[in-house]
């Protein structure tokens, strides 16, 4: 798995080589580490050139009804766009860039700040996705490809196997993936359903779908994953975006992306309690003394007041149509007798001042000694 990003020290941004003279010794060569400006303004116009002369297979998906269920087997494909194979009148994908919200396919910019510098991340979208939002806090299952710009596949998983979900944001020693990826996915929903083919094979349904172009600085950079991947070289990552899952990092009953709902570490309301541990890994957030997972409470539910549940969609179905205000969507377990269990969360607000309980220091209420 090349995805993920493992950090590796640097001592005063130099990379640290061997080689052997001709007495077979070993010497230390020192490199000194490209400007980080430089190459992304390189790879900037690597990728926008990219983007002016590859098209992608348009014409095989149907974009005047994107839940057509041909859509959900669509794989984007990319080409260059050359008289010598006949594709001289393709649309190039940086034509799709700027249209108007809602209109498919669009190529949208994002800007990702990191190491002092905005970084332009461009994101191909051929279908948002109409299953559910994915915050920078989850872990996330795909299929994927991964290529650099001459086609080069360094990394690739035709569906969701081992190893997966990922997680998208480093925590403690739990690794994440590369920044660009994690910005990149976000913008995309997860599928609505799945249905298993007599080949054991599964279709996903109405699943996000396209195509994140990154500058190295939002990838690898110069310290690549496989010597498949040149150092400073852009990435692309092909995908399908499936699911989505909870993280808890602090144990607290609550999920990370509820604790941290902005996608931005600096803010002050995401340290409550000013203790210098953001919520997500704080198990007592706004520093009452009562501990978080004391301050909310778990439910479980296995049938609909008649019959069990049967399906994930079963039980999801009940969550939506019959959950309190204040509850909240954790999970559907599948159990050995091949029914579902819904697990889900109420979140109370005693004073009724719109901060929870649990960010709220003014209430003490301990659940777990009621």
């Amino acid at each position: 798995m090349k995805l993920r990003k493992f950090l590796f020290p640097i001592l005063s941004l130099l990379l640290v080589t061997f080689s052997c003279n001709d007495d077979d010794t070993e010497e230390f060569v020192i490199v000194e580490l490209r400007d980080s400006q430089e190459v992304y303004e390189e790879n900037l116009i690597e990728i926008q050139t990219y983007l002016e002369t590859h098209y992608f297979n348009y014409e095989d998906f149907d974009f005047t009804d994107s839940t057509n269920p041909a859509n959900n087997n669509f794989t984007v494909v990319l080409d260059t766009i050359s008289a010598d194979n006949g594709t001289q009148d393709k649309t190039p994908i940086i034509d799709y860039l700027n249209q108007a919200d809602g209109i498919y396919p669009r190529l949208d910019i994002k800007v990702v700040e990191q190491d002092d510098i905005d970084y332009n991340l461009y994101i191909l979208k051929v279908r948002e996705g109409e299953g559910d939002s994915i915050s920078p806090l989850d872990a996330a299952a795909m299929a994927y490809k991964g290529t650099i710009p001459d086609g080069t596949v360094f990394d690739s998983q035709i569906g969701i196997e081992a190893g997966q979900p990922f997680n998208l944001t480093p925590v403690g020693d739990a690794a994440g993936v590369v920044t660009g990826f994690k910005e990149g996915i976000v913008e995309f929903k997860t599928s609505t359903n799945f249905t298993e083919n007599t080949d054991g094979t599964i279709t996903y349904i109405n699943h996000g779908i396209g195509v994140i172009f990154m500058p190295s600085g939002l990838g690898y950079f110069a310290s690549p994953s496989t010597s498949t991947i040149p150092q400073y070289s852009p990435l692309f990552f092909n995908l399908k975006v499936i699911s989505r899952s909870n993280t808890d990092w602090d144990l607290d009953g609550i999920p990370s992306h509820l604790e941290h709902p902005d996608g931005d570490f600096t803010e002050a309301d995401d340290d409550t309690d000013g203790d210098l541990l953001v919520n997500f890994i704080d198990n007592d957030d706004d520093g009452d003394g009562v501990l978080t997972v004391n301050e909310v409470i778990k439910l479980e539910y296995d049938n609909d007041g008649t019959d069990q549940f049967m399906s994930k969609a079963e039980a999801k179905a009940y969550f939506d149509a019959n959950a309190a205000d204040d509850e909240f969507f954790i999970y559907i377990e599948g159990e050995l007798d091949g029914t579902f269990t819904l697990h889900t969360l109420i979140i109370p607000d005693d004073n009724n001042d719109g901060i929870p309980n649990y960010l709220d220091s003014s209430v003490t209420t301990n659940l777990e000694e009621e």
